[in-house]
């Protein structure tokens, strides 16, 4: 395993340790994924915020140290190629229960998991059920889901 994508969930859940558990992870080899949609979210979208709740505001702050000391690389899918990927990704999640507008980070991840997947095993750190579902079915429509691995966060950190 070298290349791990991780979700929101996957920054998350890991709380106050997830700075160590990158640094470490890394350390021990591992390329890990930032999707710039979930930097996005968990790190811009928090600064910029000025009711953010201090302890949301100390994370973003932790997470973007990660990027600029290049524990965490970030990367986006390729947008000509992946459109459609993108575009059925986004539907699926927002399906009936969620507005396709509230859709956020994660309608990137199949696509970018699809585009690393054509040069190497990739590991999407995700706890999220149903986007599980969603990249294993689009990473088998497009010839990659043998080079997928779908983890569990706290198996990976």
């Amino acid at each position: 395993m070298n290349v791990v994508v991780l979700d929101a969930n996957a920054v998350v859940m890991h709380g106050r340790a997830f700075p160590d558990r990158v640094r470490t992870a890394v350390e021990e080899g591992l390329t890990l994924v930032l999707p710039r949609s979930v930097k996005q979210e968990l790190v811009d979208d928090v600064l910029a915020a000025e009711n953010a709740p201090v302890n949301h505001h100390a994370s973003a702050q932790a997470i973007q140290q990660l990027v600029d000391d290049g524990f965490l690389v970030l990367r986006i899918p390729d947008f000509e190629t992946y459109s459609g990927v993108i575009d059925e990704a986004r539907q699926r999640i927002a399906d009936d229960t969620l507005p396709e507008h509230t859709v956020k980070a994660d309608q990137y991840i199949p696509a970018l998991v699809c585009g690393l997947a054509t040069d190497e095993t990739v590991h999407l750190a995700t706890a999220d059920t149903k986007l599980r579902a969603i990249v294993q079915d689009i990473v088998t429509q497009h010839g990659v889901g043998e080079d997928v691995i779908l983890r569990d966060p706290l198996t990976v950190l």
